[in-house]
């Protein structure tokens, strides 16, 4: 008995992958674009694996503009630390990435700041696939 290639296997993986975000998507629990972004081969198999959120309105984006932030626990690594100032371009930078990355919409809602995001957006902030549902959703943060 031979062992499948690599190549097979990630075929087949591929196509249960494919299966389950669209039962996902059928039932409610994902959303159509977000599939399609976990499902990009240039989204790191990390993200598809973990997935990600994004809001329904940048309008809401209430995060402060100034001061500092106190970081959820889940969001601090080694370039976020527990509280953000937002004179430091670099840690709000990172906070952003995070958040963009591994937030739930909620925490999108109360950490990002519709302005400050705007700005920040052509750094890249996170992976194409990501940066596509953002711009899909809100036209105005569109790289051009």
């Amino acid at each position: 008995m031979s062992t499948p290639t690599p190549r097979k296997r990630d075929g087949r993986a591929r196509t249960v992958r494919q299966v389950q975000l669209q039962r996902a998507v059928t039932e409610g629990r994902l959303a159509p674009d977000i599939a399609q972004a976990m499902n990009d081969p240039a989204l790191s198999r990390w993200r598809a694996s973990l997935g990600f959120a994004v809001v329904d309105d940048i309008d809401r984006l209430a995060g402060p503009a100034s001061g500092t932030i106190r970081v959820p626990q889940a969001l601090v690594r080694e370039a976020v630390p527990p509280e953000v100032d937002l004179s430091n371009a670099g840690e709000v930078r990172e906070l952003y990435r995070a958040v963009l990355a591994d937030g739930t919409a909620e925490q999108q809602y109360g950490l990002l700041n519709a302005g400050l995001l705007e700005r920040l957006w052509d750094t890249g902030l996170a992976e194409g696939p990501v940066m596509g549902v953002w711009e899909g959703r809100f036209p105005r943060l569109s790289r051009g």
